[in-house]
């Protein structure tokens, strides 16, 4: 390129219309050149902002639960703290709130109540696929009952389920408790043991709570005077 412009300048004959195309030339490289860092430029600030968000939305802490209890599906703004009760709320599908601290052996107890369709403890949870879930369903619904379930990969086992009639005592607010010692899970409700199993498929993880709601089947749910 500079050749040709130099040889171009020594010519007798240039022409005004050949400098011109030269200068239009010059122009439309800077331009390229500038156009191609403004992209380049902002696909990198779209990459950090997106990366900015994630963060945000894994580690946002929920007001007035402790700093180390996060979700480990769903997301923080499904949960929040009011006068000592933790509430959950979903219309897309299941969100978890758990503790950020592992327990082998551990009493998780809780004064759960929903008023429309479930309220869950979990424990031992290595993440939102594998883990043990104590699901309760008020005897007021369809289909009242507690199920302890074990969440293995994603898929689910009920290991042992109770409809039993301290359901129709406790209707839709129910104390909740269960006890992981060694492979021993016991569930009670109100004092009362109501379930027993022995598994040996988790031995230590996370402690808290699930809820599971739909667009045409909302959840919520609350959780009180929590002891652990």
């Amino acid at each position: 390129m500079e050749w040709t412009a130099a040889a171009i300048a020594k010519g007798a004959a240039t022409s005004g219309s050949t400098l011109t195309l030269i200068k239009g030339a010059l122009k439309l490289m800077a331009w390229t050149k500038a156009k191609t860092a403004i992209v380049v430029s902002g696909c990198a600030l779209l990459v950090a902002g997106t990366t900015t968000i994630a963060i945000y939305n894994v580690n946002k802490p929920i007001q007035g639960i402790p700093k180390d209890w996060s979700v480990l599906s769903g997301n923080s703004e499904q949960w929040n703290w009011t006068n000592g009760v933790i509430n959950g709320h979903s219309t897309t599908g299941e969100s978890i709130l758990a503790s950020g601290k592992e327990y082998h052996n551990v009493t998780l107890s809780a004064i759960a109540s929903t008023t429309n369709r479930e309220a869950t403890l979990a424990i031992r949870m290595l993440d939102a696929k594998n883990g043990y879930l104590i699901v309760f369903v008020p005897f007021s619904s369809d289909d009242g009952l507690i199920n302890l379930i074990k969440r293995l990969d994603g898929d689910e086992t009920v290991l042992a389920s109770y409809h039993g009639r301290l359901l129709s005592s406790v209707d839709r607010t129910a104390k909740i408790a269960i006890t992981a010692d060694g492979p021993l899970i016991e569930v009670r409700l109100s004092g009362t043991r109501i379930l027993r199993v022995m598994d040996t498929t988790f031995s230590t993880g996370l402690i808290g709570f699930r809820i599971f709601g739909e667009a045409n089947w909302p959840c919520d749910a609350t959780f009180s005077k929590v002891t652990f």
